[in-house]
């Protein structure tokens, strides 16, 4: 029973975990049905097709090719040779698609070209290793490589060649062909070619913040739209595929300290030792100014100034008059004195300014 079981879970894999990968034998294309789909890490030994097209694996090229630019699942535009193939293929008007050769050899079938390019398509021919990686013409009196009117083909990188005893060019070109430094033709070219030079220019490096990846230095050419891992042109590259990966924030947290009067204080806050960048919250969500988060001093308490006591003297002066008064109990005509007190200070004043004035 339990035998039953796992038997049963082995063959539902393929439906549950669907790949870009098709069978031998079976449907092939992305519109395959589910059941031909097989996933290369639960069958590593399943043999697939010898054409990949961003991980969707082809069993001939010519289906790649149809497939690229036409089928909505296959969203690159290489077909990358991880075999070596013969066939003969056509790459149709209007169609604009690379075929990486990688390190293996592509070789028409008797009497046919390797590959046929239709007028108004565009197809770059590349290949990882040159020496092993060849556009092979299958027989001495077919060509390789046909360029019909109004087409433009660039050979990037690998090699061309011709059959043994070869008697027609390896190459007929009555289109647009260019050809790389880094390409060799060995045979005849029919309608002549297009030497390429990279004039290449230094792009520098975008260095990766906390939160966003960066991109290492590399060389572009604007002549063919290639960029380079050295200054030489030697090592072809992707500059979207080359990242330097962004390390994220290193955070310290900073707790609240209340003001004194000797000395500032601060909310509590979230701070960055790589980027500087000051967070209010530990999710790290509210970015704010580290001026924002200073409390300031205290004000210190003004001191209180003691009252100044009048002197004796004065306080004589000023109640004698009351002293004169008679012990009645009635005090009725304290007011009366204290305003003729006050009077005669003001007439001994205005005496004193006068003669002050005449002494002048």
């Amino acid at each position: 029973m339990m035998a039953s079981v796992l038997l049963a879970g082995v063959l539902c894999v393929p439906a549950v975990f669907p790949s870009p990968a098709y069978a031998d034998g079976g449907q092939t294309g992305p519109s395959a049905e589910p059941q031909a789909l097989e996933d290369t890490h639960f069958f590593p030994d399943f043999e697939l097709g010898p054409i990949m097209v961003s991980g969707w694996n082809f069993n001939t090229l010519q289906e790649a090719v149809d497939a690229i630019g036409s089928d909505p699942e296959v969203k690159g535009r290489t077909a990358v040779l991880i075999d070596n193939v013969e066939e003969s293929i056509t790459v149709p008007a209007g169609k604009e698609l690379s075929i990486d050769l990688y390190a293996h050899r592509l070789s028409g079938t008797a009497g046919k070209p390797a590959i046929t390019v239709k007028s108004g398509a565009k197809l770059t021919i590349e290949g990882s290793a040159t020496d092993s990686a060849v556009l092979f013409a299958p027989t001495p009196d077919a060509p390789a490589l046909v360029i019909e009117p109004g087409a433009s083909v660039v050979l990037e990188s690998g090699s061309v060649k011709g059959a043994e005893g070869v008697t027609t060019p390896v190459i007929q070109n009555g289109g647009t062909f260019v050809v790389h430094d880094e390409a060799k033709i060995e045979g005849e070219v029919l309608g002549g070619m297009d030497a390429h030079k990279h004039a290449l220019s230094f792009v520098p490096e975008v260095p990766a913040t906390c939160m966003v990846d960066g991109r290492p230095e590399y060389w572009h050419c604007d002549g063919c739209g290639l960029s380079f891992a050295d200054p030489e042109g030697r090592n072809t590259i992707r500059p979207s595929e080359q990242v330097i990966l962004h390390p994220g924030h290193l955070v310290k947290h900073m707790p609240a300290v209340e003001p004194t009067a000797q000395a500032e204080g601060n909310t509590e806050y979230w701070e960055c030792d790589r980027c500087g960048l000051v967070f209010a919250d530990a999710g790290l969500a509210q970015v704010i100014e580290k001026a924002d988060t200073v409390l300031p001093k205290l004000e210190a308490p003004t001191p209180a100034v003691p009252m100044q006591p009048t002197p004796p003297a004065v306080q004589q002066g000023v109640l004698a008059p009351l002293n004169l008064l008679p012990k009645t109990g009635d005090d009725s005509a304290i007011p009366v004195v204290i305003m003729g007190v006050i009077g005669v200070i003001a007439v001994v004043a205005g005496i004193v300014v006068k003669m002050r004035g005449r002494s002048k």
